[in-house]
């Protein structure tokens, strides 16, 4: 495959193209998103943040599990929930602090497979589910999660931050294996000890208090 084919490919893979619509989501919130006057990063980042005093601020973000990945593995999704949070507060630097869900299902079995999902990636991240709601009634299987973190305000790592002349530090774990149940996803961390993978959430924190 040629440049141009992978490129090709890339911009027209399902998960890429159906983002197209955040566009149009972050438009319509444009005017409110910094209504009371905390807003320090809104659309656009990892997580955003929220001045809070003190030099520190909150990070938010959410995030809702693909639907093919619900069809092909509810235990993974379940999981996923919450390396994917962890993975945006990590990535700003922030030090993550609790999660929320929303499940939606009127499956029973279902449930339990997202919930020991849940419950693993809780005891391997270190990050606490405390609370959320339950759609008992819905005529679909839905996974949804948010979660909040915490860092000083001098410290956040952004997406955009980078500057001509910069060194760019790559800080990612490519020691893993392709998920047998769901073939696009590249697991670095169900075979790792939860001492090591905390370990590794840590790092970016001590690389944003360093301005690496």
């Amino acid at each position: 495959m040629d440049l141009k084919s992978l490129v090709d490919s890339i911009r027209s893979f399902e998960g890429i193209t159906r983002k197209n619509l955040i566009k149009d989501v972050t438009g319509l919130l444009e005017e409110t998103y910094n209504i009371a006057g905390r807003t320090l990063l809104g659309f656009g980042d990892d997580a955003s943040a929220l001045e809070i005093g003190n030099s520190q601020v909150i990070l938010m973000a959410a995030d809702g599990m693909w639907g093919k990945l619900m069809e092909a593995d509810p235990w993974w999704a379940g999981y996923c929930s919450v390396l994917v949070n962890v993975n945006d507060i990590a990535a700003m630097g922030g030090i993550p602090i609790g999660m929320t869900n929303v499940i939606s299902t009127q499956d029973k079995d279902i449930c339990s497979q997202i919930m020991d999902g849940i419950n693993e990636g809780v005891k391997k991240f270190g990050v606490p589910m405390v609370g959320g709601h339950v759609h008992p009634d819905a005529p679909y299987n839905s996974l949804d999660v948010s979660i909040t973190g915490i860092m000083n305000r001098e410290d956040i790592i952004t997406s955009c931050g980078a500057r001509p002349g910069d060194k760019v530090l790559v800080a990612i774990d490519l020691d893993g294996a392709i998920h047998p149940q769901f073939h696009l996803n590249w697991d670095t961390t169900t075979m790792k000890s939860a001492e090591l993978v905390q370990a590794q959430i840590t790092t970016m924190n001590e690389i944003a208090q360093k301005h690496l």
